[in-house]
């Protein structure tokens, strides 16, 4: 009888339970250190980002994922200006926020009349809008040079964004991936950076059950960020 159970465990029960563990250990390693189903919580990156839009984070080599030990032979990213980024807040290091990146190292940056200014040169923002134009036009910023390995990140939102501006530069060690492209998006209202709560998520859900087909923004599937 023992002879009996101990066969069923080692030809049927035993290779389902290896096949688990491993479909396990590939899900954790993909969304940590792979791409990761995302999404932003206010109107910061408007109308780049949508509140709702769910969306693919690219996070291979991306510091903030690895050990110490590990960044150091990991390749290096190459960070571009106007790229969209993921990272870990200088305020908070238990909280992810997604801004765009203005200022690349040793940049020197500085805000004229609402307007940026990279090395002395006003940067060409396609991508900015201003819900508050009666104040932007009063923002200023005196030129400040960027360190080594940090960057200055904005909010697409400019007048409705806590970013760069608030908090200083983001340090290459913090940075946790790069949005890809939109993989569904459903119209919702802001919620709170620090995550739903346990109300809203039943509230969320319930309205997801019965408005699936009329607040999906259809339009938005597959869009590339950037």
């Amino acid at each position: 009888m023992k002879r009996s159970i101990r066969l069923i465990l080692k030809n049927r029960i035993w290779p389902h339970l290896k096949s688990v563990a491993s479909t396990l250990v590939f899900v954790w390693f993909f969304t940590h250190h792979v791409a990761q189903a995302t999404m932003v919580p206010t109107v910061s990156m408007t109308p780049t980002i949508l509140v709702g839009d769910h969306f693919m984070l690219d996070k291979v080599a991306f510091p903030a994922n690895y050990p110490e030990a590990v960044q150091k032979i990991l390749p290096e990213r190459t960070i571009r200006r106007g790229d969209i980024v993921a990272f870990w807040s200088p305020e908070d290091p238990n909280k992810r926020l997604i801004k765009r990146v203005i200022g690349l190292p040793l940049d020197t940056f500085e805000i004229r009349d609402g307007e940026v200014y990279i090395n002395g040169e006003r940067l060409k923002e396609s991508y900015v809008v201003h819900s508050r134009p009666q104040f932007y036009r009063a923002e200023n910023a005196p030129p400040v040079t960027i360190p080594p390995d940090s960057f200055f990140m904005m909010g697409d939102n400019r007048d409705d964004s806590r970013d760069s501006r608030y908090f200083g530069v983001v340090r290459r060690q913090v940075l946790i991936g790069k949005p890809l492209f939109i993989y569904w998006s459903y119209e919702s209202d802001p919620y709170s950076e620090d995550g739903r709560t346990p109300a809203e998520w039943v509230k969320y859900y319930a309205s997801v059950a019965t408005h699936f087909l009329t607040r999906t923004r259809w339009s938005r599937t597959g869009t590339i960020l950037r």
